[in-house]
């Protein structure tokens, strides 16, 4: 069996060719019904799954589901392909559902995709014992425009259901190889050579774009993928939230969660229904009142079919000149679901960005996903690229737009082991780079994996100037494009530092050892890369003059913690070594106290001025003498002050985890000299100034021996400003339980209602309240409840301003924000404070991230070419 399944944001299908059928070239491809619960104690199969799953005292997954979710939404679970996608958060955290105020977040977006492969695998056990799904070549789709980090989760997720013989399908090929196996005749009629197929594909929740070039030699016929857009975050569901805006709007009322999750999934109903049947001029929408009986009334609207035609075509697929492209806002209107939607909702304009490289326009059209199932939105993209082009593009049509992509890939499935049929081909959608330079002005790469290679192909770069850097901490910068399309293997190509087309995957930070001397070495190396089936590199260094070979496992699941690293300073390499040179003698000729100042003439610069790199160079060698901090109090003092100052805030820069792993030995060791209070003051500073480079557990760790004792009954004896930066420490922990940080809120709350608090208080409480951390991922962030009780305790006090500007501030996600109406009262009395223009600017989320409010929120200034998780805008 060749087994194709479509794990869709809304909806998942599985399709199938049995090869005991195919006496022809193109055998019939089938779809598998899929049982599940339709009703409470009722099971029938269907064509398709809705990618939903309800967790009540039993766990449903697809329709019943679906429909119980919209009468309890914080037990749903939806959009978890979208939460692959999603770098705002730990993808592989346990962060859904995402609103839970019930269950808690009790799974993670892979393991929820996870029980969703696991039904339909066992919907087809059932169907055919004899053909385990374990055992078929399956191939699994996925958007065209997923990077390697939501593809690997994707291969997680299937692994994790028991599905291990796998190959990924981008779905706007796998839409395109299901037009093809119905319409070999169709396909010699209309296909020429050199004619360029737009497929545009928009499901529930993502839009996808590419072009297919056909390649024509009498009957015979080959394509070739020649370019795919970016990810983005927009669909169906997007046109489900603006209905569901407009009906609240008609109701003049706010609503509940529950109440608007209701209200979405009759407003979705009420779509397919308006835009698929012309004679029906409105549906009703009725809304239950907000008790827990039918007291409270039932609220009544109604939604036009003249509404949501202008809504869709006006709004998501506006006529629009060729030369328009997507708005640039600062926030999308589309947080609802807590996911990073793109700001402009217009897809004709998202397309008129994509086709900007092709200036003859497509000749033909094929639309694929449930938002094109009306006709009027399949005829408005028509009549656009008309517009554009002076000629209609051919429209390619495909029969149940929802079960397209699991038909084509169950097609690909069999072409790709038989090599009968058509393939597509295309190879990687992205051009890989492998950093070998950088600078102010320059980035230069060398181009390790060609767009367009294919699957299982392997690449050698063989360059005379490539030497790998042995025996010292090095990073692996690794960078991608979706754009460029001439760059060839082993090209030498040079990025200015801040492209916005390049994607910067994390770097890989290690230790290449070498040979018996520790000294640093460089060894002549080829670079190798492989592209495996499921699209993720497989990456490695062989040496020259040895039989050493290195395999670079980038961790491509990672976030990218700075979008850049710009220095805003740049002082000279020989500048840079006479203050290294002046550190390794200090300890023999400086007092402790002479150190910074010295540094700072030698830098020319004073020690906030000091740029990233310059930093970074001076911590590495103060790491390595950390044994001379063992001389005196004195020194152990000023080691701390100094190291933790260059190693600030412990990311940011290629090495930094490796540096910080450092740090983690000296963790272990503790303070030498332990009773001098100003060691164990630098200390605490110290771990608080790193903090953002450490994990999870380690954060945990750190709270549990540094600071636990802030939640005492009775408060300890120590020193006052220890004590202080004990606090600060804590409450710079971005990434310890929820529990935790609301319970050193709820201290510091009671501190500030008894009168007994600092400015320090005050911005510990904005830390560990914030709506948006400084390092950490959006599932950390705490819960709008008790962040709400803390604003409305600081509201009266005038020098909590800026503290609840920044709790309060708005996200656009309702499971961040905190409650309209203490959003509404921290409005009005932010607006009697001095400086009310910039703390209205800052609750409303439009503040600019610079400098000064930067140094505000981390505690002190930030060296000086960070650029932070805080400087992207969603």
């Amino acid at each position: 069996m060749k087994v194709g399944i479509d794990l869709g944001t809304t909806n998942s299908a599985v399709a199938f060719i049995d090869e005991r059928e195919a006496e022809t070239e193109f055998p019939p491809v089938h779809i598998q019904s899929l049982p599940q619960y339709v009703r409470a104690g009722t099971i029938e199969p269907r064509r398709t799954l809705p990618s939903f799953l309800f967790l009540g005292d039993q766990q449903y997954v697809g329709l019943y589901a679906r429909e119980q979710g919209a009468l309890v939404p914080t037990r749903l679970v939806h959009s978890a392909k979208s939460w692959l996608s999603n770098p705002e958060v730990d993808r592989r955290d346990k962060i859904l559902p995402w609103d839970s105020q019930e269950t808690g977040r009790i799974l993670s977006p892979v393991e929820v995709s996870a029980r969703y492969l696991a039904h339909m695998r066992e919907a087809w056990d059932q169907s055919h014992p004899q053909f385990p799904l374990v055992d078929q070549d399956i191939v699994l789709t996925v958007p065209a425009s997923f990077d390697a980090e939501a593809r690997e989760l994707t291969v997680e997720a299937a692994r994790e259901a028991g599905l291990v013989k796998l190959t990924l399908l981008e779905e706007p090929a796998a839409a395109f190889y299901s037009w093809i196996s119905s319409h070999l005749a169709a396909s010699r009629a209309l296909l020429f050579d050199g004619q360029t197929v737009l497929v545009v594909d928009v499901g529930g929740g993502t839009s996808d774009f590419t072009l297919i070039r056909v390649a024509r030699d009498g009957d015979r016929v080959e394509f070739t993928r020649t370019a795919v857009g970016k990810h983005l975050l927009l669909g169906g569901d997007n046109l489900d939230l603006t209905l569901a805006w407009l009906a609240e709007t008609k109701l003049n009322k706010q609503l509940a969660i529950r109440q608007r999750s209701g209200l979405r999934r009759q407003c979705t109903v009420a779509k397919e229904r308006l835009l698929t049947e012309p004679n029906l001029d409105k549906v009703k929408i009725q809304i239950l009142g907000a008790g827990t009986s039918l007291i409270g009334g039932t609220m009544e609207t109604e939604i036009l079919r003249e509404e949501a035609v202008e809504l869709t075509l006006e709004g998501f697929l506006p006529a629009c000149d060729r030369a328009d492209r997507p708005k640039e806002e600062k926030r999308s209107l589309f947080r609802e679901l807590g996911l990073p939607y793109v700001s402009d909702p217009a897809i004709t304009r998202h397309l008129a960005a994509f086709l900007e490289s092709t200036p003859a326009g497509p000749d033909a059209l094929l639309f694929n996903g449930g938002f094109f199932i009306p006709d009027l939105c399949r005829q408005r993209v028509a009549d656009v690229l008309e517009h554009w082009y002076g000629r209609r593009p051919v429209i390619l049509e495909n029969h149940d737009l929802d079960l397209a992509v699991a038909a084509g890939a169950a097609y690909y499935s069999f072409v790709r082991s038989t090599g009968a049929g058509v393939v597509v081909r295309g190879g990687l959608p992205r051009t890989y780079y492998i950093g070998i330079d950088s600078s102010a002005d320059r980035l230069r790469t060398v181009c390790l994996v060609p767009r367009g290679s294919e699957e299982g192909s392997t690449l050698e770069v063989d360059r005379e100037d490539l030497q790998l850097v042995a025996n010292r901490p090095v990073a692996f910068r690794l960078f991608s494009s979706l754009t460029r399309t001439d760059d060839r293997l082993a090209d030498l190509v040079e990025f200015p530092p801040d492209d916005p087309e390049l994607h910067r995957h994390a770097p890989l930070q290690a230790v290449i050892r070498f040979g018996k001397r520790t000294g640093e070495r460089l060894i002549p190396v080829t670079v190798g890369a492989r592209l495996t089936e499921v699209g993720t590199l497989d990456l490695w260094c062989k040496s020259k003059v040895s039989d050493h070979q290195w395999r670079l496992e980038f961790q491509l699941r990672k976030a990218v913690p700075s979008e850049r690293v710009k220095p805003l300073t740049v002082i000279g390499d020989e500048v840079v070594q006479r203050a290294l040179s002046l550190i390794r003698e200090s300890f023999d000729s400086l007092r402790p106290e002479e150190l910074p100042g010295r540094l700072e003439a030698t830098l020319g610069l004073g020690k906030n001025s000091w740029p990233l790199s310059a930093i970074r160079a001076l911590a590495d060698v103060l790491l390595e003498l950390a044994d001379n901090r063992r001389r005196t109090p004195a020194w152990e003092a000023r080691w701390l002050n100094l190291t933790g100052f260059c190693l600030r805030p412990g990311f940011g820069f290629p090495g930094d985890d490796f540096r910080v792993e450092q740090t983690r030995r000296l963790w272990a060791q503790g303070l030498v000299f332990p009773n001098q209070v100003q060691c164990e003051i630098d200390w605490c500073i110290f771990w608080g100034r790193v903090a953002g480079g450490l994990h999870r557990n380690q954060q945990v760790d750190l709270y549990q021996r540094l600071a636990a004792g802030l939640l005492a009954k009775k408060r300890p004896r120590v020193n006052e400003h220890l004590w202080r930066e004990m606090w600060r420490t804590a409450s710079s922990l971005e990434l310890l339980p929820s529990h935790t940080k609301t319970d050193l809120g709820n201290a510091l709350v009671k501190r500030v209602q008894t009168k007994d608090y600092s400015a320090s208080e005050l911005w510990c409480l904005s830390r560990l309240g914030a709506r948006r951390l400084f390092y950490g991922p959006a599932n950390q962030v705490l819960p709008p409840s008790p962040v709400a009780r803390w604003v409305d305790a600081l509201l009266p006090v005038p020098a909590a301003a800026e503290a609840v500007a920044l709790m309060a501030r708005r996200t656009g996600d309702l499971t961040r924000d905190l409650p309209p109406a203490t959003l509404e009262l921290a409005r009005r009395t932010l607006a009697q404070r001095p400086d009310a223009d910039r703390l209205l600017r800052l609750l409303e989320g439009d503040e600019p991230h610079d400098a000064q409010l930067m140094e505000r929120i981390f505690g002190e200034e930030l060296p000086s070419g960070l650029v932070t998780l805080l400087d992207s805008t969603v």
